[in-house]
């Protein structure tokens, strides 16, 4: 609250004001929506069971039908012209129905059957078949394609036996799928509602509406509605499907097989949205009549302030942008009066001065900083960090231009002797002395650095190979020319050997141009000191022979 404006406060207090009406929105709207669910999935677990009923209806009506067709069977079943008559009698009174009716014998093999055949067919592999005969009850099957019709069906198989008990052949019927859908059609669903039923496998044998992506002998395709349906006989779950919206299911088990298996499922869904559209729309219209309401005390706070404290927070607001902006300089010039807003003023202004004068502070500060990152602070020159930071650039700028650049490494002879026979301290005055010589030989385009201890190095911006050297040389003569004391005694002559590398001829990048210029040098150095050599390496200039060193006289 304290780094709010006035407006700002007064805007969020209307706002604030507001949320306890919205927190009750909410909640109505959640009690809404859960009375809405809870009414829903009560009326689609009794559509469901209701559809499951009419489904086990429809299984027992086939039943019965073979439990009346096993009676007069018995004696048929050896009579295999007798037979065939009986079910195509069967068959055509069912039509529509069922796709075709017939018997097998024990071993499984095809005996009669209302619709014509030809060679051996055998249902020993089919499940309905096996269940009916180890069994000795009625069993219904799965999706299946008939191997001699070719349609689509669910067969049911039930046992035929004789005096004994003994199971001398099963009864089977496919079922037209249509059937299914028939009778999931009579289910009263809602509005986008929708009811499957699925074999034991998952497989789609009915279906209505008859719409969507997967049609009957299809395999449900989302695996969390198909793990939730068959994890147990009936349940209720939330799923989303794989081409719609989040829905509510219910699914029931339609009968038992003698094996203890579910072979039928009936699954009803509902669209949550469709649910909880009521209570979504009261929802949205509690909540505009909340934003119109609060829109308007919103309005009320905004221009009421507009009209009690413009000027001055017009003022200030004006001047907090110019400062934040950077223009430590600006003041509110509002009169030290007695009212808040004034004195706020007056405090602004205040804080605005310290700020500035902190600002110059810490610009100086950090100018100071920056300079001794780069700077060795013995010498005066950059230092390594700087060169090894700024060369990159400089190669990115030189390869742009088409133009060389060039690095001298010096090393200064025999340094260690000057430590030693004079003290360190004769030491630091003698490379004070050459970084001044250095900063004097150089243009304001190039660099000098010291690269550590008593080691150099200059980067010269469009040098040629020639130019390079002669600056190389220039430098050192202008060393052996010095003549240096410590403590009123002379030091004595001091030398240094140089080493030359040229970007792009002798390398291309920052840490093999540097190492180019280096090998040069301890050959400046091995070569007997005093005297400069220009690398070797890589390939000279066009037209311009590049000497690989030159050196004078060591006295």
């Amino acid at each position: 609250m304290k780094n709010l404006s006035t407006r700002s406060k007064l805007i969020l207090l209307v706002v604030v004001s507001a949320l306890p009406a919205l927190v009750l929105i909410l909640y109505s709207a959640f009690e809404q929506r859960t009375v809405a669910k809870e009414n829903a999935q009560a009326d689609l677990i009794r559509l469901t069971r209701l559809a499951a009923r009419e489904q086990e209806q429809m299984i027992e009506s086939v039943r019965q039908t073979m439990l009346a067709s096993s009676q007069g069977l018995a004696a048929l079943q050896s009579n295999r012209d007798g037979c065939n008559r009986y079910f195509v009698g069967l068959l055509a009174q069912n039509r529509g129905r069922y796709h075709s009716m017939g018997l097998y014998n024990a071993e499984g093999d095809l005996v009669c059957r209302g619709v014509q055949w030809k060679g051996k067919i055998s249902a020993a592999d089919r499940g309905y078949f096996r269940r009916a005969k180890e069994s000795g009850q009625f069993s219904i099957g799965e999706y299946q394609t008939g191997r001699v019709t070719g349609l689509e069906a669910v067969n049911f198989g039930y046992p035929l036996e004789d005096a004994h008990g003994k199971v001398t052949g099963v009864i089977f019927i496919g079922f037209d799928l249509d059937g299914f859908n028939r009778v999931a059609a009579t289910t009263p669903l809602p509005e986008n509602g929708n009811i499957t039923v699925l074999d034991r496998n998952g497989v789609v044998i009915g279906r209505h509406p008859i719409t969507g992506a997967v049609q009957a002998g299809q395999k449900l395709r989302n695996r969390r509605v198909l793990e939730a349906t068959f994890s147990r006989p009936s349940g209720v779950f939330e799923a989303a499907p794989l081409d719609g919206p989040k829905r509510l299911y219910v699914h029931e088990a339609v009968a038992r097989n003698p094996d203890g298996t579910i072979p039928i499922r009936v699954l009803v869904s509902l669209p949550l949205s469709e649910i909880f559209a009521d209570a979504n729309r009261a929802l949205a219209r509690n909540l505009a009549g909340l934003a119109i309401a609060t829109m308007l005390l919103v309005l009320g706070a905004w221009y009421g302030t507009e009209v009690f404290v413009l000027r001055n927070i017009r003022t200030l607001l004006d001047t907090a942008r110019r400062v934040r902006s950077g223009d430590l300089g600006a003041r509110t010039g509002l009169h030290h009066e007695r009212d808040e807003l004034n004195q706020v003023g007056r405090e602004f202004d205040e804080m605005a001065e310290t700020l500035q004068r902190r600002d110059l502070e810490l610009k100086k500060a950090m100018h100071e900083l920056q300079e001794q990152a780069i700077t060795d602070p013995l010498t005066g020159l950059h230092n390594t960090r700087y060169l090894r930071e700024l060369l990159p650039g400089e190669l990115l700028r030189a390869k742009r231009k088409g133009s060389p650049l060039a690095v001298i490494m010096i090393d200064v002879d025999h340094f260690k002797r000057v430590n030693d026979s004079l003290g360190h301290e004769a030491g630091d005055g003698v490379l004070k002395e050459l970084g001044a010589l250095f900063k004097q030989s150089i243009r304001g385009s190039d660099i000098a650095c010291r690269y550590g201890g008593e080691e150099f190095a200059i980067i010269l911006a469009d040098a040629t190979s020639e130019s390079a050297r002669r600056k190389a040389e220039d430098i050192r003569a202008a060393v052996k020319r010095l003549k240096l004391s410590h403590g009123g005694k002379p030091i004595g002559d001091v030398t240094v050997s140089l080493g030359v590398a040229l970007f792009p001829y002798h390398a291309d990048q920052t840490t093999t141009l540097l190492r180019r210029a280096d090998e040069a040098l301890y050959q400046a150095k091995g070569a007997g000191r005093d005297r400069v050599v220009v690398s070797d390496a890589g390939a000279a200039p066009q037209g311009r022979e590049t000497p690989k060193s030159h050196s004078a006289p060591v006295r």
